[in-house]
């Protein structure tokens, strides 16, 4: 196959004319590799992988072929001091003081440090969500999410948190569970990373195990409404969002 035009459309995206060949290549195979492996056509994986690379992706978390040609222009902050302000109990507030690698001038930034959360999609085996309904004092609103919480401080091992919340909350528990990705919730401010949990082959075992402040309902959502319920803002929690679209992604392989 002739890469030529394919090295041209790489140029036009911002890759160095002296690297546009090698990069086609590069991506011919993945093309070829994506077709076999989802059953595409190869025009079909191809352009599927110029729109990630037009988004800004290459697609499965990786840096575009383009992007990673780019000089790196942010650099870290060097952290000159941290200073404890403030402990709540589920969080604390320290102040930092960091110098700007661009200016050299110091800045005062704050940090809420948290302890990691995990949130978990637990799926029955004819294919629903359990999924909960809880008041959420923060917006004032009746929310359905999923389960999860925060890690407890002696436990470091997220898939063991998600089971202990799932069954606390739904008295649910499954027979096959993995971590299917995380984000973090707020980077600006936050240090924390929230986990994502697959349960498959969820059934009620147990009865459910409130904390003092939980009022919580179960509901049984079909997975085929999931993306109907974030279309329409019916699922709004952003981590639940974020959850449930690995979820999704998971799905699609």
């Amino acid at each position: 196959m002739d890469l030529g035009p394919l090295a041209q459309a790489l140029v036009a995206f911002g890759c160095p004319a002296a690297k546009s060949d090698e990069m086609a290549a590069q991506l011919d195979k993945r093309a070829h590799q994506l077709a076999a492996a989802k059953g595409r056509t190869y025009e079909e994986a191809l352009t599927h992988l110029l729109k990630l690379m037009a988004a800004g992706g290459a697609g499965g978390g990786e840096r575009s072929p383009v992007e990673s040609e780019r000089p790196a222009a942010v650099r870290p902050w060097k952290t000159l001091s941290s200073t404890p302000l403030a402990d709540y109990r589920i969080f604390r507030v320290r102040s930092d003081r960091k110098t700007d690698p661009r200016t050299g001038a110091e800045h005062d930034f704050f940090a809420i440090e948290c302890v990691d959360w995990v949130n978990v999609v637990p799926v029955t085996s004819d294919g629903h969500v359990v999924m909960i309904e809880q008041f959420r004092h923060g917006s004032d609103t009746i929310e359905l999410e999923i389960p999860g919480g925060m890690m407890d401080p002696h436990e470091s091992d997220p898939v063991a948190a998600g089971q202990r919340e799932l069954k606390e909350e739904t008295g649910h528990e499954g027979d096959r569970a993995r971590m299917i990705g995380w984000v973090y919730p707020n980077p600006a401010i936050q240090t924390n990373v929230c986990h994502t949990l697959l349960v498959e082959g969820c059934e009620k075992r147990h009865e459910v195990e409130f904390d003092a402040n939980e009022d919580l309902a179960t509901r049984l959502v079909p997975v085929a409404e999931i993306p109907g319920l974030i279309r329409t803002g019916r699922i709004r929690h952003a981590l639940v969002v974020a959850a449930l679209t690995h979820f999704l992604l998971d799905q699609e392989g």
